[in-house]
């Protein structure tokens, strides 16, 4: 995806299985990437800053916001 600090990005539906935030994110809101240099194994973790807190998400529970 080649997401970049300062993105705007939505949440997609597989945030919704995520029993630690469940309460808090929902589908479709949007936040600003924050932070893209954390890993987990192979797989990159952004930090998403919805709302004034800070989620961490990974590529596929997000979608960067197209430019129209």
């Amino acid at each position: 995806m080649g997401l970049k600090e300062g993105d705007l990005v939505i949440t997609l539906p597989q945030v919704m299985k995520i029993r630690a935030i469940i309460d808090n994110l929902t589908v479709g809101q949007i936040g600003v990437v924050v932070m893209t240099s954390a890993r987990f194994g192979e797989k990159t973790v952004y930090g998403v800053l919805v709302d004034g807190e800070i989620y961490y998400l990974f590529e596929d529970e997000i979608a960067k916001v197209e430019e129209q």
